[in-house]
């Protein structure tokens, strides 16, 4: 797992490759059937980290997708539905957020409602 070098509120990491936890959450926010889903996993394939800020209580990722790969038609957007992860350091469930632009995967917002962001983000499991 690639860990944040330094996860104090307001510290920026980027650009770099998105980390383990990000690929498994965008992996599950974008299972589906629908060819936009299929459009949407072809972009995550290529997706890198422009930058990622921390909160203290989560992190916003700042994606980038090459202009080469397709996007999605502002008609295709797929309705996008937030994932709930657990993690044994928080007493509630984390939730994680994607934002598209101009039919492209553009941010990821991740936050939790109680305590801080665990620094081991390995110990997530995603739930939803």
């Amino acid at each position: 797992m690639q860990q944040p070098q330094s996860q104090r509120p307001g510290a920026t990491q980027g650009p770099g490759p998105l980390s383990r936890l990000e690929r498994v959450v965008l992996t599950a926010m974008l299972k589906g059937e629908a060819g936009e889903f299929a459009a949407l996993r072809t972009q995550l394939a290529r997706a890198t980290v422009v930058s990622r800020t921390h909160s203290g209580v989560g992190f916003v990722t700042r994606i980038t997708v090459p202009d080469d790969v397709p996007a999605l038609g502002d008609a295709d957007s797929p309705r996008l539905r937030p994932v709930l992860a657990v993690h044994p350091q928080l007493a509630e469930r984390a939730e994680f957020l994607l934002q598209l632009r101009g039919g492209r995967l553009a941010v990821l917002e991740a936050y939790c409602y109680a305590g801080g962001w665990p620094a081991d983000e390995a110990e997530f499991r995603v739930v939803v």
